[in-house]
């Protein structure tokens, strides 16, 4: 009886395959533009807040997350585990700041020009560091232009509209999916550029779980994977506490009326998470030092780093000390009592 039934299942799996694939949404040449697709690739809110997150790595590293970005590309945020914090990265137009206290480098303060190999050392992706404010204000980590648009096709497969976009350094699959009769960006790939075709495989973004917050539809959960060793590394950032009209981006005029408090809430105790869905893991970490968690209403208590003066004081432009005062304190980060280590991404003579 089992037997004869075997034929059947395995015929009803390849009709499956067939009848249940996606079906495209629009009729044939009444897709969305490729310009209306690109508009939907750029952050969706200005600035954001996230005082609770979670970041879990390969499925069992985890610990608690909290940051603060705003477009076009600054950022401050830290991983954190039991109270203890693990590495804060902070950057801005001028550059990176780094605290860490991990162990794939020297323990220490790493400050430099903006780079993503401080992405990196946050949350192990090598991405651009405009490319994650983009990401983390509801857009995609979009490539440099100018570009041009190779592809646009539907996917039967995977039920979502390609777009497929070089430079003269790389390729990238722009994903958009239907959320509530919308098109939204929901992912994407991106690969070194090989000739005219993909080369190696950079990363490769999903957004999941995407509602309606105000204007915006943001996801519940984004997934980033990159090649590993064995197998790609993934990590998931989990978004538990949202406020997209944050304190520091009122005060600097670039968002609308807000509420709530901006400080930031790293705890250390219990945050009402269910764990139950994520594997036995963490980070372990020896110091006992905590997050430095400054609050986005005001100043830091710690002083601004020295900023030694030209041999020529009289010849700086009277706007580049403005320039320089435009990035809020907020978005600075100080060394601490940890040691200065210099420029992680940049070889050491």
């Amino acid at each position: 009886m089992l037997r004869a039934l075997r034929p059947a299942v395995a015929l009803a799996a390849v009709l499956c395959t067939s009848a249940c694939a996606h079906k495209r949404p629009y009729a044939s040449g009444q897709g969305p533009k490729e310009t209306a697709l690109l508009s939907l690739a750029q952050p969706q809110i200005e600035a954001v807040q996230v005082p609770k997150a979670k970041v879990v790595l390969n499925r069992a590293l985890r610990g608690d997350m909290a940051f603060i970005a705003q477009a076009p590309g600054r950022f401050r945020g830290g991983v954190a585990f039991a109270g203890n914090e693990l590495v804060t990265l902070a950057f801005h137009e001028e550059g990176y700041a780094l605290r860490y206290k991990l162990d794939a480098f020297p323990q220490g303060y790493y400050e430099g020009p903006p780079d993503g190999c401080a992405v990196q050392a946050l949350l192990g992706i090598n991405i651009e560091t405009d490319s994650l404010v983009s990401l983390l204000l509801g857009g995609a980590p979009l490539i440099t232009a100018p570009f041009e648009v190779l592809d646009q096709k539907w996917s039967r497969k995977k039920g979502w509209e390609a777009l497929v976009i070089r430079n003269d350094r790389y390729v990238e699959e722009l994903r958009f999916g239907l959320v509530d009769s919308n098109w939204q960006y929901i992912g994407g790939e991106l690969w070194e550029r090989n000739g005219d075709g993909k080369g190696r495989r950079l990363w490769a973004v999903e957004h999941k779980s995407l509602n309606r917050h105000g204007d915006a539809v943001l996801p519940g959960r984004t997934l980033v994977s990159t090649p590993g060793k064995r197998r790609d590394d993934l990590v998931t950032i989990i978004y538990k506490e949202r406020n997209l009209h944050p304190a520091f981006a009122q005060e600097s005029g670039d968002s609308g009326d807000g509420d709530g408090d901006d400080g930031w809430d790293d705890g250390g105790g219990d945050d009402g998470w269910d764990d139950s869905a994520d594997e036995d893991g963490g980070w372990d970490d020896n110091e006992s030092a905590a997050v430095e968690t400054p609050a986005t209403t005001g100043p830091e208590t710690a002083p601004p780093p020295e900023v030694k003066p030209p041999k020529k004081a009289e010849a700086e432009p009277e706007s580049a000390a403005k320039e320089h005062s435009a990035v809020p304190d907020v978005f600075r980060l100080q060394a601490g009592t940890l040691a200065t280590q210099g420029d992680l991404c940049r070889p050491r003579g």
